[in-house]
This record gives C-alpha cells, sequence and structure tokens, in this order.
C-alpha cells in the first residue's frame, strides 16, 4: 500500500515536471520536491529517473496493449495505447527526447521486442530463427521511430492512419497472430484502424 502511494505521487510529481522540461533536464532532486517523497523512499523503489519513467510506461502497457494477452482485440488494445500517449502529448513529447542508454524510447524498443517475441513463441513460431528477429525487429524499430516522429510533431494525424502506416510493416507471415481472420472482415476502423508493431 505504501509502495503504491509513493509510486503514485513520484510518477505524478514527474509527470507535471514533464510539462515544463524534457526528461534530460529534471533531476532526481526536483521529482522529490514536486513529489513530496523522500530521496530515501525515491530510491527504494526506482534506480534513476529513467527506471521511475519506464516503470510507469510500463504500466500504460498493462492497461493497454498488454490486455491483448488477455483476449482483448489486437486493435482495441493499439487504439488505447495512441490514445494515451495523444492524451498526454507534451509529457511524452518531453519524455521521448531523451539521449540515454536508459531513455524511454531505448525501453520501448526492448519491451516491444519481449512482447512481439513472446506472442511468436506462443504460437510456436521458432523466435531463436535469425531471421524471425530480424523482420519483429524492423518492424519494432520502424514503427517506433514512426510513433516518436508523430508524438514529437503534435499526434496531428488521426490513430487510424497511424496505425494503418505501422501496419504496413508487420511481416504477412506474422499478421494472423495479431489480427485474426475475423478481424480482417467488416468496418476495419469501428474503433481504430490496422495494427503496428510499435507497443
Amino acid at each position: 500500500m505504501e509502495q503504491n502511494i509513493s509510486e503514485a505521487l513520484l510518477f505524478k510529481g514527474l509527470s507535471e515536471l514533464l510539462h515544463k522540461k524534457t526528461i534530460d533536464k529534471l533531476s532526481v532532486t526536483d521529482i522529490i520536491k514536486a513529489s513530496g517523497v523522500s530521496r530515501a523512499t525515491f530510491y527504494r523503489y526506482y534506480t534513476d529517473k529513467y527506471d521511475l519513467l519506464n516503470s510507469n510506461y510500463k504500466k500504460i502497457l498493462e492497461n493497454t496493449l498488454f490486455r491483448f494477452d488477455e483476449g482483448i482485440p489486437w486493435r482495441d488494445t493499439q487504439y488505447q495505447l495512441y490514445q494515451e500517449l495523444k492524451d498526454n502529448l507534451k509529457l511524452f513529447q518531453n519524455a521521448i527526447r531523451s539521449s540515454d542508454v536508459n531513455s524511454l524510447k531505448n525501453y520501448i524498443f526492448t519491451i516491444s521486442m519481449d512482447f512481439f517475441l513472446g506472442v511468436l513463441k506462443k504460437n510456436k513460431v521458432d523466435i531463436h530463427d535469425w531471421k524471425v528477429r530480424k523482420k519483429i525487429e524492423a518492424c519494432v524499430y520502424g514503427n517506433l521511430e514512426i510513433t516518436v516522429i508523430w508524438i514529437l510533431e503534435g499526434a496531428e494525424e488521426p490513430i487510424k492512419d497511424l496505425m494503418e502506416v505501422m501496419n504496413a510493416v508487420l511481416p504477412s507471415e506474422f499478421r494472423r497472430y495479431f489480427i485474426p481472420d475475423e478481424q480482417e472482415n467488416g468496418d476495419r476502423y469501428s474503433l481504430c484502424s490496422d495494427d503496428c508493431c510499435f507497443v
């Protein structure tokens, strides 16, 4: 309980600061002052400001994209994730602008690879095959770059258009694991558009 409260306060403080400055320009001192949590408490749960940011991004994924593992349709989980990014645009614009090795962008790439390879593994695809890994890596990397551009340019293009572009690079042999046949039929944009590889 105490951990949940402290984590919520820390992320609230970080969120407020990210509406004003990029993550690289913030310090742990700034975050603990904004959150009202002690330095000891901060380091009890996080190694640095990037760990705090990345941990909270993972919580967003757990409420959106990762719900695909619970049987929620892929397009729905994708749309929810992009809507979350768009609803918190200034925060994500300042969070994604980082050159640090522990940056959100690097974290997204790593967690996206794990997620997509996990889906393929569940479907008995040999994820150790070099071609399989490189196809997913290319898909994830390309879609991450497009998403970063979309965020930095103000998320002006509709989410369904963004997702349609991203879906174009999803390797055709893996589509069926993310977009079942029944989603391919009928109104493709009832909630959102086609799917992509970015998480």
